[in-house]
């Protein structure tokens, strides 16, 4: 196995126990988006092992984003949280140091696919998302001409608003499809929080990320109520022959995205591609 060293350029913290992690390289590492890799940290004498999704562009080759909630009783992310084990990752220390070994992983698009792409996310399992992304969006920017015209239906479930990792940049991107509609490369974002009752300033869409494919809107939606508005255009939009969904995150929200999409005639490999994320 190779193991490459890395060094910490950057954490960004986005909400308590929430963080964007950047290592950085001198040498490339190659991957596909949608690819993860495994982050070997070694403090006080002991390396522990972990294998994280890759949110970067596969154009930065030198250089891998990671998406990272803390476990409190996990076996690594409680160290990538100690100020003292972080600006030693910065400052290259002897005692503490970090290897990336990789890329694996068949969660990856298929290049020949020419539906719409639904992405379902809970959590960091939004981070394979946000490197498809940004590799189709250089492929446009970079080619717009002569690119396969398509649409991406991002859903993303966090328990409150400042978990919603990315938004900015996903909201700046789909802005962009709203101004131009004849854009190529179209992006929809649906940012959904589970726990609005906590977060009383959110007006977003409300629930898990699964429940966008909900058949029936809730009994008390009114005519204007976003999240019904939101479920009825999934639910006549959403054909197997027109769209692949892709789902990665906590178990339960692919288990049921499985469940209501196969009963519409979704089938798993073909029509329904899937990541199952342990934190």
């Amino acid at each position: 196995m190779n193991k490459i060293p890395a060094r910490l350029e950057k954490k960004i913290d986005l909400a308590e126990g929430l963080a964007i992690f950047r290592l950085i390289f001198d040498q490339d590492f190659r991957f596909a988006p949608g690819q993860y890799a495994t982050v070997w940290l070694t403090h006080k004498g002991k390396t522990t092992p972990r294998p994280y999704s890759i949110a970067s562009s596969p154009a930065e080759t030198r250089a891998l984003e990671f998406y990272i909630n803390l476990v409190e009783e996990g076996k690594l992310t409680p160290s990538l949280w100690d100020q003292e084990v972080v600006r030693a990752l910065s400052d290259e220390s002897p005692e503490t140091h970090v290897h990336v070994s990789g890329p694996k992983g068949t969660f990856i698009l298929d290049p020949v696919d020419p539906r719409d792409l639904v992405f379902v996310a809970s959590g960091t399992g939004l981070a394979p998302f946000i490197s498809m992304t940004r590799k189709l969006n250089e492929d446009f920017l970079a080619d717009p001409e002569n690119f396969r015209s398509r649409r991406i239906y991002l859903i993303h479930g966090a328990s409150y608003s400042d978990n919603l990792g990315y938004r900015q940049e996903l909201e700046a991107l789909a802005a962009e499809a709203l101004k131009n509609p004849s854009r190529k490369l179209g992006l929809v974002y649906l940012p959904t929080i589970s726990r609005p009752h906590m977060d009383p300033s959110w007006t977003g869409l409300k629930g898990r990320a699964e429940a966008m494919f909900e058949e029936k809107p809730p009994r008390d939606s009114q005519p204007l109520d976003l999240d019904a508005t939101v479920k009825s255009m999934l639910r006549a939009m959403l054909r197997p022959e027109t769209h692949a969904v892709y789902v990665c995150g906590h178990p339960g929200t692919i288990d049921n995205t499985l469940q209501i999409l196969s009963a519409r005639g979704f089938k798993p490999v073909t029509d329904i591609k899937f990541e199952k994320y342990y934190p």
